[in-house]
């Protein structure tokens, strides 16, 4: 049985990432959380349910950099933009979440600290050098869809 998917509708986009991320819940998230670390399983949904959201806040932004028929390069500044969002927001989310998680030792509080820490420190470097990267990107894509020459 084939399952018609779309790649130029939106809906199948967001159809898709709810059904990988039930998958990653019951399949990843409850083995190693809930059996093996024993996190109750209503954290490791709520955790998993935050994760989800990110990703269905930034689909229609990365949707819309996608590569068409008319642009066939897509927008690969945008789709970067969106990306290095999606793994902040995530890596954010994470840590806090990890920091109230597990009992206050001073284990987890360092761990939880040193990684928002470093989350906001990369952060910080993106929004810093974004017109760097933006104009190393938009030179790329000009290079890449120049035609090619020939040596005579």
């Amino acid at each position: 049985m084939k399952i018609p998917i779309n790649n130029d509708r939106l809906s199948h986009w967001l159809v898709g990432l709810l059904f990988s991320w039930g998958l990653t819940f019951l399949l990843l998230f409850l083995p190693i959380f809930h059996v093996w670390l024993k996190v109750p399983t209503v954290k490791v949904a709520t955790l998993t349910g935050l994760f989800c959201a990110v990703q269905l806040a930034v689909t229609p932004w990365l949707f819309s950099a996608r590569a068409t028929r008319q642009n066939p390069r897509g927008r690969p500044a945008q789709r970067a933009a969106v990306v290095a969002v999606m793994a902040s927001l995530t890596a954010l989310l994470f840590f806090a979440y990890i920091g109230g998680l597990w009992p206050r030792d001073e284990g987890t509080r360092a761990f939880a600290s040193i990684g928002l820490g470093l989350t906001a420190l990369l952060v910080i470097f993106l929004v810093a050098t974004r017109r760097k990267w933006s104009a190393w990107l938009e030179n790329d894509s000009q290079r890449n869809s120049s035609p090619p020459t020939t040596q005579g």
